[in-house]
């Protein structure tokens, strides 16, 4: 069964006659000499005494009703130039004039020649108008009318046209004195002119006229394109279309024209372009369907071939020669293809950044097939890596989403995108009185769902600095209906974006602000794929867990110990500990499960190593910061958590190293004077305190000869006489003559065991020479270690007292 891409392309392509009922646009010129009889040279832009000159040699400008001219100033008032009484001239007028009527036959459809008559020169000052009318024929073969607005200083005059269904709205101020704007309609269509509301503008009046026989030229007519067109986009955004579940969020209709970044403008739009944007526009709007003209950027990159041959060619691409004819492209290894430089039918500005192009949503399926690259470049093979390429292509294309699904169209954009957005609802939602089921909660449910449902943690860290890129003042995802984030609120919403939080945090916080179960649940779904959290993150998760009752929550945190447990201890740990700390102060022991699952998943026997994510063997070793929430953490949940903590932490000293882990933990968990420590304080106090004793009643003597302990584990040949050299009382030097990968190896393995010895390079003679010269480090590192240890030992003595 056909979809919605295939029927529309094939609806469209019945749309064969270019232009529309009405042209618009502006171009560059070089001002003619304009003269006018009674008050001479005309000035551009127009100068105001000017205007009132040339007012004053005017007549008021009629209209027709019926048979009869009428003048009345409540219907139109303008003031009128006879043509015969105008004068146009110059070195490069008559090109001009010839440029402008190609370009708006062409936008009118008209293929035959054109010429152009002049039929008045009207003057606007301020107030003037013209209510809405048709212009007869005046001439014979005359079909439409030609409008140049001269440059001049002023406001408002907007030209509105009218053709059945369709309305337009035409600006024609303009005070550049380079550039000149035209419009054109057919003779047929309903017009107006508003009221100027400051200043005085000029215009020259066209009659167009066709210069062959035959039938003169009416406005295209797509009335049954349209209609059909309405109704399949209206079964597309209603579902009704098919039941395939492939169905895309919008479709993307490239144009046969190839426009610059610069030249994407509906009004800009070329031949039969225009003539399907035309009737997009009013299919659209029927169907309750988005509109908006893009550019289609592709980037390819992979590898390259060559070609055998080393002639040079030019590049079509660039005006350098270059070595792109030695090459041919092989493989394509990456390709992305995005929506980018979006215009809205109106003209309006618009936010929409970069949205990526999804499979099945080009019109018809095979529209980017076999196109030209716009650059392409090759690159030579450099050391292990092959002749790669790299290329991109652009056009221009028109891109339709039913408006009940724009939520889904900002989710392809990304979190850059949908975070901020997010974000602002809830801020909005907040300031404007928490209203359950407001049509601002409902928007972030459904854009959460759409988040949800697509989520990527892998990139989060690239949101930083792109957030600025949308935000709630952007109307074709909003609606015109959606107020501003107040400067309180954006305040907030930066210092939350300053904390560095991952966008599954910063999600949490939204959802927790808006109070939404039902996304909270899916979104602690995904915390539990993670291999652990910042310390950043911990807030926002235990905001939203406790949006629901406290027993519910210590599930959905135990939900994610369990988890992360085997991997991120320090992480759940810190999990723990910031619900404990805050809203679980009260009632610890809801937590005591989660932190009994914890206790279960922490490191033991270093013979036993856990597996990280790629299933390889690893030996966690928690560091004091780790112990030290531990033991706090199980001595608030529950004491007999606690003592398994101290026992299993006491078990294991190749994995809680007792000098690095265990006893800065005690240290700084000792309790102030006056108190007494728990059992379990006193269970770990005391192993320390013995530890250290011990340590300290081991001879302290500095080496009477040059014998050095060893610990060189390596048993090459290089290292066995490594190790003679240490055990040598007699000798204090040895020099290792051999090339540099042997001295590099034999020094390393020094460092690795710490061994006494320091090396240097002798650069005489070849090989090269390593000495090595004992030292006294073990000694010094021993006397180091016995002032620390007396220390610590006056310090938990004076602790316990």
């Amino acid at each position: 069964m056909s979809g919605i891409t295939q029927d529309l392309a094939s609806l469209l392509s019945t749309v064969t006659r270019p232009g529309d009922f009405y042209a618009y646009g502006k171009t560059e010129w070089l001002a003619p000499r304009l003269e006018v009889k009674d008050v001479g040279t005309v000035a551009l832009p127009l100068l105001g005494v000017q205007a009132e000159q040339l007012i004053a040699v005017a007549q008021r400008a009629p209209y027709g009703r019926g048979s009869k001219t009428i003048v009345d100033a409540n219907v139109r008032r303008t003031w009128q130039i006879a043509p015969d009484a105008v004068s146009l001239s110059g070195k490069h007028w008559s090109s001009t004039l010839e440029r402008i009527v190609a370009l708006a036959a062409e936008a009118l459809g008209v293929s035959e020649p054109v010429t152009a008559e002049l039929y008045k020169l009207l003057i606007y000052d301020t107030g003037s108008f013209f209510v809405s009318h048709r212009d007869t024929e005046k001439s014979p073969g005359m079909f439409a009318t030609l409008v140049l607005a001269l440059p001049s200083q002023s406001t408002g005059g907007e030209l509105i046209v009218r053709h059945k269904e369709r309305e337009v709205r035409l600006d024609l101020a303009s005070d550049e004195f380079s550039e000149i704007t035209y419009a054109a309609f057919y003779a047929d269509c309903v017009h107006e002119v508003l009221p100027v509301t400051q200043g005085y503008r000029a215009t020259l009046v066209y009659n167009l006229i066709r210069k062959g026989k035959g039938d003169v030229p009416k406005p295209p007519g797509y009335d049954g394109e349209t209609t059909q067109a309405a109704l399949l986009l209206s079964q597309w955004a209603h579902g009704k279309a098919s039941p395939d579940p492939d169905t895309p969020v919008k479709v993307i209709y490239p144009l046969e024209h190839a426009y610059s970044p610069a030249e994407l403008d509906f009004a800009k739009l070329k031949g039969v372009d225009a003539a399907v944007a035309g009737v997009l526009k009013t299919a659209a709007e029927q169907a309750e369907c988005d509109l908006h003209l893009a550019l289609i950027s592709i980037e390819e990159s992979g590898s390259a071939e060559h070609t055998g041959s080393y002639r040079r060619r030019r590049s079509r691409y660039s005006d350098d020669d270059d070595d792109s004819g030695e090459f041919m492209v092989g493989e394509v290894f990456d390709r992305s293809e995005t929506l980018t430089k979006w215009c809205r039918p109106d003209g309006q500005p618009t936010t929409l950044g970069a949205i990526e192009i999804e499979d099945g949503e080009v019109s018809p399926p095979d529209a980017l097939e076999d196109m030209e690259p716009d650059e392409e470049h090759f690159h030579e093979a450099t050391g292990n890596e092959g002749a790669s390429f790299e290329r991109t292509y652009h056009r221009a294309a028109l891109v339709l989403w039913p408006r009940s699904r724009r939520l889904a169209v900002l989710n392809q954009a990304g979190q850059r995108a949908t975070l901020p957005y997010l974000e602002s609802l809830a801020a909005r939602w907040t300031n404007e009185g928490a209203t359950p089921g407001s049509k601002i909660w409902a928007e972030a449910h459904e854009l959460s769902g759409h988040m949800l449902a697509t989520w990527n943690d892998d990139h989060w860290y690239e949101l930083e600095d792109d957030d600025q890129d949308y935000d709630d003042e952007d109307s074709d995802i909003d609606g015109d209906d959606n107020a501003e984030v107040d400067d309180d609120v954006g305040d907030a919403l930066d210092d939350a974006r300053g904390k560095r939080r991952s966008a599954i945090a910063r999600l949490l916080m939204a959802l927790a602000e808006l109070g939404d179960k039902v996304r909270i649940e899916q979104a602690f779904d995904l915390l539990t794929g993670r291999r652990g959290q910042d310390t950043a993150d911990l807030d926002p998760i235990v905001a939203a867990a406790v949006v629901f009752p406290l027993e519910r929550g210590a599930q959905l945190i135990e939900k994610v110990v369990v988890a992360q447990a085997g991997t991120a201890v320090s992480s759940c740990c810190g999990l723990l500990a910031t619900a404990v700390a805050g809203p679980f102060a009260s009632a610890p022991k809801l937590l005591a499960t989660a932190a009994r699952r914890l206790l279960a998943a922490l490191p033991g026997d270093p013979a036993r190593p856990s597996v990280d994510q790629w299933g390889r063997p690893e030996h966690v070793r928690p560091g004091a910061a780790a112990v030290t929430d531990l033991i706090g953490l199980t001595e608030a949940i529950d004491p007999t958590l606690a003592a398994q903590l101290s026992e299993h932490v006491l078990a294991w000293p190749q994995t809680y190293d007792i000098d690095d882990a265990v006893v800065p933990a005690v240290k700084q968990l000792m309790p102030s004077a006056g108190t007494k420590p728990g059992p379990v304080m006193k269970r770990l106090h005391a192993a320390c305190l013995a530890h250290l004793e011990a340590r300290a009643a081991e001879p302290l003597d500095a080496p009477k000869d040059w014998s050095r302990p060893s610990g060189i584990t390596c048993t090459c040949v290089h290292c066995k006489t490594l190790a003679g050299f240490l055990a040598n009382s007699a000798m204090e030097v040895w020099t290792l003559k051999a090339a540099e990968a042997i001295r590099r190896h034999v020094e390393y393995e020094i460092r690795s065991a710490r061994a006494d010895v320091d090396c240097r390079t002798e650069r005489k003679g070849s090989p090269h020479g390593l000495v090595c010269k004992k030292n006294l480090a073990s000694y010094e590192r021993r006397v180091v270690q016995r002032k620390q240890d007396l220390a610590d030992i006056t310090f938990l003595n004076a602790s316990n007292a």
